[in-house]
C-alpha cells in the first residue's frame, strides 16, 4: 500500500460530506462466480446493468463502506470487458461527482481472438495494454477524478492457456507487472489483489483454484477473501472473519 492510497482513503474518516466511491472492472468485480449473480439493477452502459444482490466482494464492500463510513458505493463493472471498453465508454462509467474510483481491469486483455489476427507477439500485446493504462490514467486526470488502480487476482494454470478461439498472449502476472510499471512512471496509487491473494493461499495452504468457481471467477469464499483483502490493501479496519 502506497502513501498515495493512504492519503486518498484518509478522506473517508470524518469527511465533510459522504464520499462517492465508484468501482470499475470486468466480470470479477461485477460479481460473476458468486451466488445470485444477476444483472437486474440500475443500467450501466451498452446493455449492462448492475448486480445489486449477488454475493460478491463488491457488494460486501458496498455494504461495509455504507454502514461504517456513510459512503455511496456504485459498482459499474461490466462482464467480459477490456480496458478499451472503459476508454470507449468512459463518460458513461465515470462521473465528475465520483470522489474516488477503484479500477480493476485487464483480465480480458490477456488474450487475442483468432479472428483478429495476425497473432501479436507478447511484446506487442503487452505494449498495447500498457499504453492504454496510461491513456486511462490520463482520462481520469482530465476529468478531475481520483483513481486507484488494482492488479486483479491470479487465475488457475488452466485458465492461462490458449482457448478454443483465442491465444492467451500474456498472463495475470503480466497484468500485475504492467500496472506496477505504469504506477512507477505516472505516480498513480495502486493496490495489489494479485500478490495479496497468492499470499493468503500460501499462508493457509490453499490452492488458488480452491477459491475460484471456474479457474477465473471467485467462488463465494473467494469473494469473501477479496473483500477482506481489499479493506487491508486500502488500510481500512476490517471486520472479524
Amino acid at each position: 500500500m502506497s502513501n498515495d492510497v493512504t492519503t486518498l482513503v484518509s478522506r473517508l474518516i470524518l469527511p465533510e460530506k459522504p464520499m462517492r466511491i465508484k468501482l470499475l472492472g470486468d466480470s470479477i468485480t461485477h460479481g460473476v462466480g458468486g451466488t445470485g449473480f444477476q444483472q437486474n439493477g440500475e443500467p450501466i452502459t451498452a446493455g449492462f446493468a448492475q448486480n445489486p444482490d449477488g454475493y460478491c466482494f463488491a457488494n460486501l464492500f458496498r455494504d461495509h463502506m455504507e454502514k461504517v463510513y456513510g459512503c455511496q458505493v456504485i459498482n459499474n463493472a461490466c462482464t467480459g470487458t477490456t480496458i478499451e471498453f472503459i476508454l470507449q465508454h468512459f463518460d458513461d462509467l465515470v462521473s465528475p461527482d465520483d470522489d474516488l474510483v477503484i479500477c480493476t481491469i485487464g483480465t480480458n486483455n490477456r488474450h487475442q481472438y483468432f479472428t483478429s489476427g495476425p497473432k501479436h507477439t507478447r511484446q506487442e500485446h503487452m505494449e498495447g495494454f500498457y499504453k492504454n493504462i496510461l491513456r486511462l490514467h490520463e482520462a481520469f486526470r482530465n476529468k478531475g477524478v481520483d483513481v486507484i488502480f488494482n492488479a486483479n487476482i491470479p487465475a488457475s494454470p488452466a485458465n492461462e492457456q490458449d482457448g478454443p478461439d483465442y491465444w492467451r498472449i500474456f498472463h495475470m502476472s503480466d497484468v500485475h507487472d504492467l500496472y506496477r510499471k505504469a504506477s512507477a512512471e505516472c505516480g498513480f496509487p495502486m493496490i495489489d489483489f494479485y500478490t495479496a491473494f497468492l499470499e493468503y493461499c500460501s499462508v493457509r495452504g490453499l490452492s488458488v483454484d480452491a477459491l475460484l468457481a471456474d479457474g477465473l471467477h471467485p467462488n463465494d469464499e473467494g469473494h469473501r477473501v477479496m473483500f477482506h483483502l481489499l479493506l487491508r490493501e486500502l488500510g481500512l479496519a476490517g471486520t472479524a472473519e
